[in-house]
């Protein structure tokens, strides 16, 4: 089965991930008394870009978009009087100064005095997609661009803001990468571009004889701003249409997350990524329902990447993605929080008969994903006090409204079901889960998946059961499937028992896109399975993510406690986290929402005739009515119409494929896009290692399976976190620097990208490298042998282990042979171990058949050694 889905014989090319041509990963900031330059390089320091801002207001940035060498670029900052002055070479070497290293600029922001440049100065790699990076902000920096001073008074003003915006914590949750569009899921970005789509912004732009336009690329401005949360930031000064397009990085926030499913050895990764609403968005109890805009509350698309990692190239990676959203009721509702109770009553704010906000707000989902949109509402429908119900009854009021409007095949679909109730029934306790995997696999058949493989070549049962799932017989014509449509989940905090629901749905997508990569002939997952269990792990660490943003504190009620199995050890960490939820909506998230308000751009210091810590209400800033009345009948947009079932953004595209693509096969095109894919992943210029690389720190699936299959149910196990995984990479573990306090180290060499603290590689000859001070875990380590061979077997097969391929053979050294490598001196550094544990190890180690617990000994042993 899998070498029929395999197969390479499909007459086009198969949808391709977007490339980007040029990066710009290294950032040097260089100052002189009225001119800030900006230096960037890529990886290779081949390709490098500068941008110079003047340093007294109005904000001005030029950028002459043009590539140089590193010697260029060497000779323009010792003199060059285009850029740098008519001044001597000794006094412009006397007056620029090096001042900060970073690896992204994030954009401008500017409170009650000058402009400031908000640079990311640390990162760490979380995701990779065929070739694509994903990163995660460890830390930024707020860097002044006007020297001028003012008064004490605006001066603590000025502070007080700084205060605000560092108040959000930088180092969780935000998201980006230099060559992938993480604001748009994979199928949006896997759709073939236009013509005047890509560097050529002009209206009469051709792509088959416009030079400049790289086919597989996106404009820099294409970005979706829902998602985006330093949109204000790229547009203050004009920044984004100032400068190059590999300038600019959108920033997500919520939460990614990987993991690999080894199957016999072959890699398949696992990617969870989770896009939160940059519009009307807040806190628990400040930000419920929706706005006259249609924008919800606590929304968050939510995408299942799973794709082929034996694939690095994006013209040949065999991807597969399932989208599902969560989002609060949408209708006007609040919350009084005036008594100081645990669930304060829910309040309609106002009637809105003609459903104007919810209207928009479904006409966005149309244009976005297609349909069907599919409501499952999971909040109560009956109970004692008027409270969750009067959601449950606006909601359908509204969907019966819109439905009479729309045909029968495009109208949204709605699906009723009380969990709480059902959960807590004597007769039915144990079919939550069950009824619940009933609701997906319906809803599953409704929207289908997307994939990017020609499934023609694939057995018979193969197709049936991928074909009967909702598919899109159109899109198997065009190189790939469309997911047309999606599953809107919302319970009352859309966190809880939303999250529950959305496992189950990833759970019945997760099937249906493992056989279409053929891995399995059978799309029904078993829960006590390696498989299933990592993919709980990960939607209860998504879970917790998006809790800790909107709530204040971890999921209370988790996916565990709905199938029974959450044991009464537990209780006592809910009512911890009931508790700390409390009091933070009670008493700091008030201070939250301001800083997400001047974060975002909503609060504008300078329009604004307050102060921001003076207000007492923020429903005016989230809150403004159109200036159009859309007809009570006609709530959609004539394009979403049109398009539908598929969504409006694919099919403006659509219109131009079949064209796209026979420009890709005409002779004598020549046009080609350099990925620096290969460069990005491999690093072939610097000196690294395996156990550095960022694979090997993926948790994985035979980390507990060993050489049996994932799907395969595991005896005597249930649920739990179960997968082990290095958090850091080797080098961080074996470092002997140490750091106090808040000093940073350097250090005169270039480390690996995977680390934890990255340190920004040389952009040129008077650069130097900055790291932040490393940490070590405490770990169990003994002194490392002094036999190379025994040494090399401990450590392959370390490496073994952790690539997730194989379990642990190698027989341990008997205690004598212990003894005697410990008592010799040794070529590496060796570390010290307790007697106790000392004989312990040699006792365990000592055994025919390795336990459990000398394997741990083992890795921790194996991961502390140096080469």
């Amino acid at each position: 089965m899998g070498h029929g889905i395999m197969a390479e014989s499909e007459s086009k090319p198969r949808l391709q991930l977007p490339s980007t041509a040029v990066t710009i990963q290294r950032l040097a900031v260089y100052e002189t008394k009225k001119t800030i330059f900006i230096v960037g390089n890529d990886n290779e320091n081949s390709v490098f870009r500068l941008i110079k801002i003047n340093r007294e207001e109005p904000l001005v940035i030029e950028d002459d978009k043009k590539q140089y060498t590193k010697t260029e670029m060497q000779a323009i900052l010792n003199g060059d009087d285009t850029v740098m002055g008519g001044n001597s070479r000794k006094t412009r070497a006397m007056q620029l100064r090096k001042t900060l290293m970073a690896f992204g600029l994030l954009g401008f922001v500017k409170f009650t005095q000058g402009y400031y440049m908000v640079m990311i100065t640390r990162r760490r790699k979380v995701a990779q997609i065929g070739g694509h990076i994903i990163y995660k902000i460890e830390d930024i920096a707020l860097t002044e661009i006007s020297p001028e001073k003012t008064s004490s008074s605006s001066s603590a003003e000025e502070n007080r803001y700084i205060k605000y915006f560092n108040s959000l914590d930088f180092s969780s949750n935000f998201y980006f990468s230099y060559t992938l569009d993480i604001t748009r899921t994979v199928q949006q970005n896997m759709v073939p571009i236009p013509a005047g789509c890509a560097t050529c912004t002009t209206d009469t732009c051709n792509s088959s004889t416009c030079s400049t336009c790289l086919v597989g690329t996106r404009c820099y401005n294409d970005f979706n701003s829902k998602f985006t949360w330093n949109i204000h930031m790229l547009k203050v000064g004009n920044f984004m249409d100032s400068v190059a397009r590999e300038w600019v990085l959108p920033l997500v926030y919520g939460f990614i997350s990987q993991t690999n499913i080894s199957v016999f050895g072959r890699s398949i990764y696992l990617t969870l990524i989770a896009r939160r609403s940059s519009r009307y968005a807040g806190t628990r109890f400040l930000k419920r329902g929706m706005n006259e805009s249609g924008e919800v509350a606590n929304e968050v698309e939510t995408e299942q990447v799973v794709h082929d990692a034996s694939y690095t190239n994006h013209r040949f990676l065999r991807i597969t993605s399932y989208t599902q959203l969560r989002g609060s009721v949408p209708v006007f509702w609040h919350q009084d929080t005036s008594t100081m109770v645990p669930k304060p009553q829910i309040v309609i704010s106002r009637s809105d008969p003609f459903c104007g906000g919810a209207g928009q707000h479904f006409n966005t989902l149309l244009k976005q994903y297609g349909c069907p949109i599919y409501i499952l509402n999971l909040v109560k429908s009956k109970e004692k006090r008027n409270h969750e119900r009067q959601l449950t009854n606006s909601l359908v009021t509204t969907f019966n409204y819109l439905n009479q409007f729309l045909s029968n095949k495009h109208k949204i679909k709605y699906c009723g079901f009380d969990m709480s109730k059902y959960s807590k029934s004597k007769h039915k306790k144990q079919n939550v889960m069950s009824k619940l995997e009933e609701i997906a696999n319906n809803t599953f058949k409704c929207t289908g998946f997307f994939h990017n493989i020609n499934i023609t070549n694939s057995p018979q049962h193969v197709r049936d059961i991928l074909n009967g799932a909702g598919l899109q017989k159109y899109g198997e014509t065009v190189r790939g499937v469309y997911q047309t449509g999606a599953v809107r989940t919302n319970c009352v905090d859309c966190l809880d028992r939303t999250n529950t629901a959305q496992f189950v749905l990833g759970k019945v997508a997760l099937g249906h896109q493992l056989m279409a990569l053929g891995v399995i002939s059978d799309p029904r997952l078993l829960d006590n399975t390696p498989c299933v269990r990592s993919l709980e792990e990960i939607y209860e660490d998504h879970g917790d993510t998006m809790a800790l943003q909107y709530g204040g504190s971890q999921l209370v009620h988790r996916i565990r406690g709905y199938r029974k199995e959450n044991p009464w050890t537990s209780h006592s960490g809910d009512i911890l986290n009931t508790v700390s939820r409390y009091y933070r909506n009670a008493f700091t998230d008030w201070e939250k929402q301001n800083a997400i308000n001047l974060f975002l751009g909503v609060y504008d210091v300078e329009k604004m005739p307050m102060s921001l810590w003076e207000l007492t209400s923020d429903h005016y800033l989230h809150h403004q009515y159109p200036d159009e009345m859309r007809p009570y009948t006609a709530w959609w947009d004539m394009d979403v119409w049109e398009s539908l079932p598929l969504a409006s953004t694919i099919t403006a595209w659509h219109r131009t494929l079949e064209g796209h693509w026979k420009g890709e096969t005409e002779e004598g095109d020549t046009r080609t896009v350099v990925s620096p894919f290969f460069e990005e992943l491999y690093r072939p210029t610097m000196l690294t290692s395996f156990e550095e690389h960022y694979c090997l720190f993926m948790p994985s699936t035979a980390n507990e399976a060993g050489l049996n299959s994932p799907f395969v149910e595991v005896k005597g196990k249930s649920g739990g976190r179960s997968l082990s995984v290095r958090t850091k990479p080797v080098s961080d573990y074996r470092s002997s620097k140490t750091a106090s306090g808040d000093s940073d180290s350097s250090s005169d060499s270039d480390e690996s990208d995977d680390d934890d603290s990255v340190v920004v590689s040389e952009a040129l000859d008077m650069s130097e490298s900055i790291t932040s001070p490393i940490h070590p875990p405490r770990a169990l380590v003994v002194s490392p042998p002094v036999d190379v061979n025994l040494y090399r077997s401990y450590a392959a097969d370390s490496v073994y282990i952790n690539r997730g391929v194989g379990t642990f053979t190698v027989r341990g050294p008997c205690y004598k042979t212990y003894t005697e490598m410990s008592n010799k001196p040794v070529a590496v550094p060796s570390h010290t171990i307790s007697p106790t544990d000392r004989a312990l190890y040699a006792k365990k180690a000592s055994d025919v058949n390795v336990s459990q617990h000398s394997k741990q000994f083992y890795q921790s042993y194996c991961s502390l050694l140096t080469l």
